[in-house]
């Protein structure tokens, strides 16, 4: 439920799952190209090392959906394999028996019950998080800056852009959920599609993606390059969000040439939901190509994180994902965006993120 700040080819896809965008659903992938080779647990840098533990208590929140939904299909060395439910509950019915906290076993589960075939393609991983920001259930002087539920004349037409709707085009509509202080954040947030407003009132207001204006979506790094205001290996999204609050008059300006308004809804939840339909787990969720490889399959990432605080720094980073969500930036088998979850370490991360590596899916082999 992700947009892109930059717009081009992966080398421009710079930083933060405010690199991904929308699933689009639809559409059959050629598997016949993607390249896949057998490779052993033995031989996964860093298998041994890993918690599987934690990617365990992500693939359980998938289960009610694996073992409830349709067939689904894969993209394998053998060019592509069915997934039926009953394959996933006898898989989920022994992950039930595994207690996360117990490594060993966890990984155990994972080496008895799927093989791991890695991509014949260089991987890109970028990443992203659930922002948060202040505001309040009633404007003030302070919280000025609506935050819109999706209207009920919402079709699949074109309806009114982005610097319409800010104008006030929706103004005594009763579309208000909330009222918050910075454009910047609420920018931020419809890039992310969902976040966290904690509440002049007290609490906090979970928000979701809902629907958008189905206008045009214009990736503002890309704008920020093309006036010359940063060189697009730049474009961080730490960078751009700098520039547009040093530069507010200009900043509105700027985000405007991006058409799309995204409306949200409350989401009742204490966790940001994926395109599968369940809670994201921290550095265990991944967004990937469902053309390619469906919800629910484990996906081990060798990549680079960036280093927290030390900019140009990066850190090897090596994990056993979860494929909980999708983009439209995100394509491809080799493809991936990671949840990083919320907080300042999150924002750093997922704002810096472009790294290459390797993606290797673990294919259940109990059909």
């Amino acid at each position: 439920m992700r947009w892109s700040f930059l717009r081009g080819g992966t080398a421009l896809l710079v930083a933060t799952g405010l690199l991904s965008a929308c699933a689009s659903g639809g559409g059959t992938a050629d598997e016949s190209k993607v390249r896949m080779a057998p490779i052993s647990f033995n031989e996964i840098p860093g298998w041994a090392d890993d918690r599987q533990g934690e990617a365990l208590v992500a693939f359980k929140r998938s289960c009610p959906k694996l073992t409830s939904g349709s067939a689904s299909k894969i993209a394998t060395d053998g060019g592509e394999k069915t997934i039926t439910a009953a394959e996933w509950k006898l898989i989920c019915h022994s992950a039930q028996g595994v207690k996360d906290t117990d490594t060993p076993a966890a990984r155990r589960f994972f080496e008895e019950n799927f093989r791991p075939l890695i991509v014949q393609a260089p991987g890109s991983f970028t990443g992203y998080f659930e922002p948060e920001l202040r505001g309040s259930r009633a404007p003030s002087r302070i919280y000025t800056v609506p935050v819109y539920r999706r209207p009920s004349d919402l079709g699949d037409a074109p309806y009114y852009t982005r610097a319409e709707i800010e104008q006030g085009v929706l103004k005594g509509k009763g579309l208000e959920i909330a009222w918050v202080q910075d454009p910047v954040a609420l920018f931020e947030v419809q890039v992310q599609g969902s976040g966290r407003i904690h509440l002049a009132e007290g609490g906090t207001l979970s928000i979701g993606f809902d629907g958008s204006n189905n206008r045009p979506y214009t990736a503002i790094g890309g704008v920020l390059a093309d006036m010359g205001v940063m060189r697009r290996e730049e474009a961080t999204w730490p960078a751009i969000r700098n520039w547009l609050k040093r530069n507010p008059q200009k900043g509105r300006e700027v985000m405007r040439k991006n058409e799309r308004y995204i409306f949200f809804k409350d989401t009742r939840s204490t966790a940001a939901a994926g395109s599968q339909g369940v809670p994201l787990t921290a550095q265990r969720s991944l967004a990937v190509d469902p053309r390619f490889t469906p919800f629910g399959t484990p996906i081990w990432v060798d990549t680079q994180r960036p280093v927290i605080g030390k900019p140009g720094q990066v850190e090897i980073y090596r994990h056993l994902f979860i494929a909980q969500d999708s983009g439209a930036a995100i394509k491809g088998p080799a493809r991936g965006d990671v949840f990083f979850g919320g907080g300042a370490n999150a924002a750093d991360w997922a704002g810096r993120m472009v790294g290459t590596g390797q993606a290797i899916v673990l294919v259940p082999n109990r059909g």
